[in-house]
């Protein structure tokens, strides 16, 4: 048996934690469907340790085990030991990284170049226009419907949005506060209406944006890809972006860049990552606290909304209600949670993508909840999620909008008390 270096023998020491108890089970999405002990946690945890160990060699099949997992961390949440999940996931994907099917690793490799390296992003988003403006997206429609996974990418297309903000707003107040915005690398490549709304908002509460550029990736995909030298990188790069610049909040649109961003400290482990991120908030939490000190006005949306809360929002972040309260803010509204709220949609960050069918599965019933409703709006925090709802919605024939909480707010906006 090879001998363990330092780090192979501290992810053994991780999984030394998980006393195989299987509390876990019940929780974990992939399981619920395979039935299969290796689709499970403590099955993951399991082949990463004999990876570790020298007791199985990397393959294929191994591998797709690994990379089924949506990384929700459900399991984590409910685990009484306080096994670190995410952790030995990442470095089983490490491990396995190079054995991947040559078409996985092509696959894998084009999707984070194109979602994560800005001129990549560049020349796709100009393919998407192309795309719309030859009606490609309406002779693909019923294409993609009999041959959904070989054009999945089509299918996670979603139709240019408009946003008609009817206000610009104005300050007589010379000393404003200044937030640095971090939009995602997928809402860049989709031309997401959040970032403008965020601006439109922010710029109501009378604040001043910082929108580094170029936009960096915060390197989340790379990480629990199991990409870690090349996460490291892209942190560092992000990290350093930021270091000349003057603002008084760091402002994520996106829950699976606030995940990511809130693991810098552990990640990166240097004092100046600490003090920046310990300037880091949610947009939805930071405009709701603003709304108390700062009374915008808003227009009643007498419709029903549902609200989506991403594992990344439920697993990993604080303030579980806080898109309630901030939505709560518009008259007459009616906000829905779904039934299986707690339970993975199949985004998974690039799943909908890789493990297609799997993703289609884990979100049928909360499609089906959303259709047989009269609900007018679908609200989540998470590009990801927004994309793979926007694709089942469309797959139905539904006209539910979907959008990020801090635009349907924007729509909404009135006037602010510093216009």
């Amino acid at each position: 048996m090879p001998s363990i270096r330092p780090a192979q023998q501290n992810i053994i020491d991780e999984t030394d934690q998980c006393v195989q108890c299987g509390l876990c089970l019940p929780h974990c999405p992939t399981y619920s469907i395979a039935k299969n002990e290796a689709e499970s946690p403590r099955g993951r945890i399991s082949l990463v340790r004999a990876l570790h160990e020298g007791k199985l060699e990397s393959n294929p099949t191994l591998s797709h085990h690994l990379d089924t997992c949506l990384a929700c961390l459900s399991c984590e949440t409910v685990c009484p030991a306080n096994v670190k999940f995410e952790k030995i996931l990442e470095a089983g994907r490490g491990f396995t990284r190079e054995h991947r099917s040559f078409i996985q690793r092509c696959k894998q490799t084009l999707l984070l170049s194109v979602l994560t390296t800005a001129g990549t992003r560049s020349v796709v988003k100009n393919i998407f226009k192309i795309y719309h403006l030859l009606g490609i997206h309406k002779i693909l429609k019923n294409a993609s419907v009999r041959f959904p996974y070989a054009l999945r990418i089509f299918k996670l297309i979603p139709e240019p949005q408009l946003l008609a903000f009817t206000e610009s707003f104005t300050s007589n107040i010379n000393e404003k506060s200044r937030v640095a915005l971090v939009n995602s690398c997928a809402s860049d490549l989709f031309s997401d209406t959040t970032q403008a709304s965020a601006k439109y908002v922010l710029q109501a509460l009378n604040y001043e944006i910082v929108e580094p550029t170029p936009l960096r990736c915060c390197g989340a995909l790379h990480q629990h890809n199991g990409h870690l030298a090349t996460a490291q990188h892209l942190m560092q790069k992000f990290s350093g972006s930021l270091t000349n610049e003057r603002f008084d909040a760091l402002i994520s649109l996106a829950t699976g860049c606030a995940a990511q961003l809130n693991r810098y400290p552990e990640l990166l482990g240097h004092d100046a990552t600490t003090e920046l991120i310990s300037k880091h908030t949610d947009i939805n939490a930071f405009v709701l606290q603003q709304l108390e000190i700062h009374k915008l006005k808003f227009k009643p949306l007498p419709k029903k909304v549902f609200i989506h809360k991403p594992c990344t929002q439920n697993f990993k972040a604080h303030g579980l209600h806080t898109v309630e309260q901030l939505l709560s803010k518009i008259p007459e509204i009616q906000l829905c949670i779904f039934e299986d709220e707690l339970a993975c949609c199949g985004a998974g960050g690039m799943n909908s993508l890789t493990q297609a069918k799997l993703a289609d599965d884990l979100i049928a019933n909360k499609i089906s909840e959303l259709t047989s409703s009269n609900a007018t709006h679908l609200v989540t925090s998470n590009i990801g999620c927004s994309l793979h709802f926007q694709a089942q919605l469309h797959h139905e024939n539904s006209a539910i909008i979907t959008c990020h909480p801090i635009t349907l707010l924007a729509q909404q906006l009135l006037y602010s008390s510093h216009a």
